[in-house]
């Protein structure tokens, strides 16, 4: 393959959990490139080249993507970089795998089950049990039962 012909990719975040992204992205004859503000991320060691820039930092990233003349950009779905990586691909005019509607859909529990509920796939309902551990007293339940605890900037809750 020649140089020419070699798609360069933009991985947003240098996590542990990014790591196989970029070597399955090497893989398949993509240069990786990892941008994270965390200098020695673990995805930047195995990528082709990386900047210690943060994935929010949609200007720099921008120069970047220019100057590289990105193909594409990957983030980890329902993460923040994920947004930023749309707004990336938007200014660069790179394709990328989630619309603004479909990461919308998924940002929350709420939309992302309604969204389910429109094509008719199950999903749990959530249930209250109580406010606090005093007023979980005494309550019985019946299984089987599912907990999801959940802290996010929007609110805080366990779901059944």
């Amino acid at each position: 393959m020649q140089k020419a012909d070699i798609k360069k990719v933009l991985i947003l975040g240098g996590s542990n959990q990014m790591v196989q992204i970029v070597e399955t992205a090497k893989n398949m004859g993509f240069y990786t490139i990892v941008s994270d503000h965390a200098i020695g991320a673990p995805a930047k060691k195995c990528a082709d080249s990386s900047h210690d820039i943060s994935p929010a930092d949609v200007l720099r990233l921008m120069e970047i993507g220019e100057a590289e003349k990105l193909d594409g950009i990957i983030a980890v779905f329902d993460d923040v970089t994920t947004w930023n990586a749309l707004a990336l691909c938007k200014r660069l005019r790179v394709p990328f795998y989630a619309s603004k509607e479909q990461l919308e859909s998924s940002s929350t529990i709420d939309k992302f089950m309604d969204y389910c509920r429109t094509f008719n796939i199950s999903v749990i309902d959530e249930a209250t049990l109580a406010g606090t551990v005093e007023e979980m007293n005494g309550k019985v339940l019946e299984f089987p039962v599912l907990l999801n605890s959940y802290t996010g900037k929007q609110r805080a809750y366990a779901t059944i």
